[in-house]
């Protein structure tokens, strides 16, 4: 059955459980080079003195535009970028509903691309709009933020709560790798996938930067229609405060890593009421909240 979305929040609510146990979608050819599905392009060298081929990731300049202007330019992977752009203003919260995105036209620069979002004027929620005074690197989700104040910004209340039990969890870290065919060329990029309640993963979304893949993954569950209320986001990275910055702002209720959060992310959560858990050699671990007070 297909789900539907409300207008509650930015990816809306769904009417019911979406069909598990899909595949993750293909990857188009977006690369610059025009004829690499996978983002990868070849290098070679010497590895124990023996001649040696590897995969790179590509990392190129992706220029997000808002009606025209230009807003922010992130290094991110070249896949999937019309899930990049919605996600990315959604996670920023410059709309309040992924239904205010008007079209996405992704165009070819000399060195990456141009994404421009159309969003009518009045939807456009500007008081969110941050000054940004130098490019978005791929290792960060805040360079490019001229103002202190706006490096962390939550949004008011919380979110729902979800299914989080750690033998779904343990699950979908197994099936992961199965939903990376970029990594499984290159070894270098992250993914954020989509998992329902029992482990299953739904939808999945890789870049070279953790946040860039969860923009995309983001972008896609609004542009197929789907909405994270009823299971948890799951990553191949650590937990950084500006990941859950972005899962919070859209409703996301719980979120794995293959690393443990950060203390000012576990805070964080703790106040949106996000769950976390992260992966470790002993099992799963569910966090409860920061101790001593913070």
């Amino acid at each position: 059955m297909r789900a539907q979305l409300s207008s509650s929040s930015p990816l809306g609510e769904v009417s019911a459980q979406p069909t598990v146990g899909r595949s993750a979608p293909a990857l188009r050819a977006t690369s610059p080079s025009g004829e690499d599905a996978g983002c990868s392009l070849p290098a070679t060298g010497s590895l124990n003195g023996a001649s040696t081929a590897w995969a790179l990731p590509e990392e190129v300049p992706v220029a997000i535009l808002l009606n025209s202007t230009s807003y922010a330019v992130m290094m991110a992977t070249p896949a999937d970028l019309e899930d990049f752009a919605v996600g990315f203003v959604l996670s920023e919260g410059l709309v309040a509903h992924w239904s205010h995105v008007r079209n996405v036209i992704v165009l070819k620069q000399d060195e990456g691309f141009s994404v421009d979002v159309s969003i009518p004027e009045d939807k456009l929620l500007r008081e969110r709009m941050v000054s940004r005074s130098l490019e978005g690197r791929v290792g960060c989700g805040l360079c490019g933020i001229a103002e202190l104040e706006d490096a962390i910004r939550m949004p008011q209340g919380k979110v729902k709560r979800v299914p989080f039990v750690a033998v779904a969890i343990a699950k979908a870290f197994a099936a992961l790798p199965q939903h990376q065919p970029m990594n499984e060329i290159n070894r270098t990029v992250h993914a954020a996938a989509y998992c329902a309640a029992d482990g299953d993963i739904l939808l999945a979304r890789e870049d070279v930067g953790r946040h860039n893949a969860l923009d995309k993954l983001i972008g896609a569950l609004a542009r197929k229609n789907l909405a994270p209320v009823q299971g948890f986001v799951l990553m191949s990275s650590r937990c950084s405060f500006e990941l859950v910055q972005k899962c919070a702002h859209v409703g996301i209720g719980a979120l794995a890593t293959i690393s443990a959060p950060t203390a000012l992310a576990l805070k964080l959560a703790q106040q949106a009421g996000l769950q976390l858990a992260a992966l470790s050699k002993d099992g799963v671990m569910i966090f409860d909240g920061v101790q001593n007070g913070q």
